[in-house]
């Protein structure tokens, strides 16, 4: 279990590091923050595709709910607090729509393990053959 620890804080550091770049870089270049979401996406696929190699199909979606869990609490705040450029979409954070925004990242991010670890099981069974 060691391994998969240590790829998840990669995983944690690296989203730390794409949401703090991505609201330097919106703010400075003027676009929205919005539209770095697909990169975060592709992330977290790539992140179960390369976890899965260490742990095993529990253990990806898990984490990579997590990472998703991290993602929309501290990555959303540190976002803002580094000024990101969300254009006019200026919502009021409430208790109600943090909550509903964590869980619903944490599925959706376990979704995108799930997707991850199948290919990673997909294209290894290609190499095997």
């Amino acid at each position: 279990m060691k391994k998969p620890l240590s790829i998840f804080l990669v995983g944690i550091s690296a989203v730390t590091l794409l949401d703090s770049l991505g609201a330097i870089a919106s703010r400075q270049l003027n676009f929205n923050y919005s539209l770095l979401s697909f990169v975060s996406f592709i992330f977290y696929v790539g992140f179960a595709f390369f976890l899965t190699r260490q742990a095993d199909k529990k253990t990806t979606i898990v984490l990579t709910g997590l990472l998703g869990l991290f993602d929309a609490t501290i990555g959303w705040k540190l976002s803002e607090l580094l000024g990101a450029n969300t254009a006019e979409n200026k919502i009021e954070i409430t208790t109600t729509i943090l909550i509903t925004t964590a869980i619903f990242m944490t599925i959706f991010a376990s979704l995108l393990g799930l997707l991850g670890w199948w290919l990673s099981k997909k294209i290894s069974k290609t190499n095997d053959n």
